[in-house]
């Protein structure tokens, strides 16, 4: 995250996304269609296996 939008050119951000092995993105780059749907699915998923007895990714 960064402390207003866009970041400045010289922020530590921008200096790290110049590197080739980094993409930096806006903050909602997240929502693309395929990544909602992919939530849906996990969500309904989830809930499928919590019904069924066998819920996953249990904090403890």
């Amino acid at each position: 995250m960064t402390d207003g939008e866009p970041p400045a050119p010289d922020s530590p951000m921008m200096r790290i996304a110049s590197r080739e092995n980094v993409i930096l993105t806006p903050h909602v780059a997240w929502a693309s269609r395929e990544a909602i749907q992919a939530l849906a699915d996990q969500l309904i998923e989830n809930i499928e296996l919590f019904l069924g007895g066998a819920p996953r990714n249990l904090v403890t």
